[in-house]
């Protein structure tokens, strides 16, 4: 009896080593695959890693299926009056009226994937910039979308928060918000006009020329550069 069972001993032994060298080899063989090349001559765990930090897998560079990157980032007026912003990505101005919601959408200009149809517009760069006006003040230079702002990749319209906003404050401060807070980007430059001019008119609807007119202090910068 001892000598069956030690060579039942001795054959599952042999079978366990076997197994092992089976395991051995087929780790081998997938660490080898990995290290091939994909079918378009870059290595399969190849990955770009863009200025503003981002990972891409190289192989979205040459995939014609790869999707591309949609932002949703709505810019909301509540300034008390209507408020246009006239953007480089767009051939017409928007208005939009006071307590009311301007809903954009944006595409990565880092993903080189092919464009979608239903995007009428395309940003040229990371940033949107336009001219921005509210009760006859004029800026310029208003960023409206960066897509390098450090919340910005959590405005995805697809696996991001969703829920990402620009909002223009009656405070006269822009801030962008987002499920992970607020922060400030800047004050808006809103004249505030006395109603007498010279002790004379008891109240304008407009001052010729700003007399009357000064801009208030402010907290932070003006986001954006004072035309008007």
């Amino acid at each position: 009896m001892k000598r069956a069972s030690t060579s039942s001993q001795a054959g599952l032994s042999r079978r366990l080593g076997a197994a092992a060298v089976l395991v051995t080899v087929a780790e081998a063989i997938l660490i080898l695959l990995a290290s091939l090349p994909a079918a378009d001559g870059l290595p399969k765990d190849c990955v770009i890693t863009y200025k503003n930090g981002r990972r891409w897998p190289c192989s979205r560079l040459h995939d014609p299926a790869a999707n591309l990157t949609a932002f949703r980032c709505r810019i909301e007026n509540r300034l008390g009056a209507e408020m246009y912003v006239d953007c480089d990505d767009r051939t017409m101005p928007y208005f939009v009226g006071p307590g009311k919601t301007l809903y954009q959408s944006y595409i990565s200009v880092f993903d080189s994937a092919p464009r979608r149809p239903g995007f009428s517009a395309w940003p040229k760069g990371p940033k949107v910039t336009c001219e921005w006006g509210c009760d006859g003040n004029v800026m310029t230079g208003v960023v409206v979308w960066d897509e390098q702002w450090p919340e910005a990749w959590s405005c995805r319209k697809d696996g991001g928060d969703g829920d990402c906003r620009l909002v223009f404050e009656s405070n006269r401060e822009v801030a962008l918000v987002t499920r992970a807070g607020r922060r400030v980007l800047g004050d808006v430059a809103i004249k505030e006009c006395s109603k007498k001019w010279w002790g004379y008119a008891g109240w304008l609807p407009f001052h010729p020329l700003g007399l009357g007119c000064t801009y208030p202090k402010h907290e932070h910068d003006y986001y954006g550069t004072v035309k008007s």
